[in-house]
Formats: structure tokens, sequence, C-alpha cells
């Protein structure tokens, strides 16, 4: 399979990694540091200060490095028989799902997605569901009219009933 045929997201993709990141590390990091640190307040040692520096410096390479692996990692591909969707940051995950199994897409925009403009596809089949992320608007709305008439088109020529 040639990797000149996968599309990659949209570059404001980033900055959404970077604010989800940022969410996730005040949600895990800071604050049960900040719970920590008012709990023990009076006994500040060394080592606590050591620990406060290590949870800095995490946290800063995390939203400096992760989105970037992650950005590279992911790719996209839609061929006439199925779509395939690569991501991953330490385990690659590589979803297939193939065109005659569709039967819902969504275009779905969340409150972060609109602030940096971007939106998501997502397919759903009987058995489970995958998502285009970090599109553009314009893009989603192209795959997404894409699949459809690749979708109709596929039950047409089965013979099934037009109103599915």
């Amino acid at each position: 399979m040639s990797e000149k045929n996968y599309r990659t997201p949209s570059l404001k993709a980033v900055k959404l990694m970077r604010i989800t990141s940022s969410l996730s590390l005040a949600i895990f990091l800071v604050m049960p540091s900040v719970i920590a640190s008012l709990y023990y307040r009076y006994e500040l040692s060394y080592f606590s200060f050591v620990i406060i520096g290590a949870v800095l410096l995490f946290s800063f390479l995390y939203i400096a490095i992760t989105p970037k692996i992650r950005f590279n990692r992911y790719k996209y591909l839609i061929e006439a028989d199925r779509i395939e969707i690569i991501e991953g940051l330490f385990f690659i995950r590589r979803t297939i799902v193939p065109i005659d199994r569709i039967y819902q897409i969504d275009i779905q925009k969340g409150p972060i997605d609109n602030m940096v403009g971007v939106a998501k596809v997502r397919l759903t089949t009987a058995g489970s569901s995958a998502a285009f992320r970090f599109l553009e608007p314009e893009t989603a709305d192209e795959i997404a009219m894409h699949l459809n008439t690749s979708v109709l088109a596929k039950i047409k020529a089965e013979g099934t009933d037009e109103n599915v």
C-alpha cells in the first residue's frame, strides 16, 4: 500500500492537541498537586520542591512534544471499498472500516473544535465506530458527502430498496 495516498489532518490539529493535553494534565496532575500542597502546606521540604519541579517539567514536555508526535502519526485513507485511519502516541492503532458496512455518518464539532476551527466525521457501523478527526470543516463536509454517495451507490448496486 502506497504512503502517498494517505492524507494528513489540518495543521490546526496541533493547536487542538495542545489544548486537550493541557486540560488533561490540569485534571490528572495539577489538581492533585494543588490538593497535596494544601494538605502538606506546613511541611514543605526539599523533596516536595523536587516533586513539584518534576511534575512541571513533565507537563511542559508533554504539552510540547506529544501533539507533534500524534500529528505526525495521524493519517487516513479513503478508498472505494474501505476507509483506514492510523493514529496513536505510544501504541499505533489502525482502523479499517468497509464502506458497505457504514450506516451512519455524523459531522461533530465540540466547543474546543469550534474555537480552533476543526471538525470530525464519525462513522458508525453495526459493530463499532470510527472517526476522522482534526479536519477542516469544509473537508469534513466533503468526506461526509463522498462517503454518503459511496454508501448509497453500493446499496443501489446490490438492488435493495431505495428508501434505506
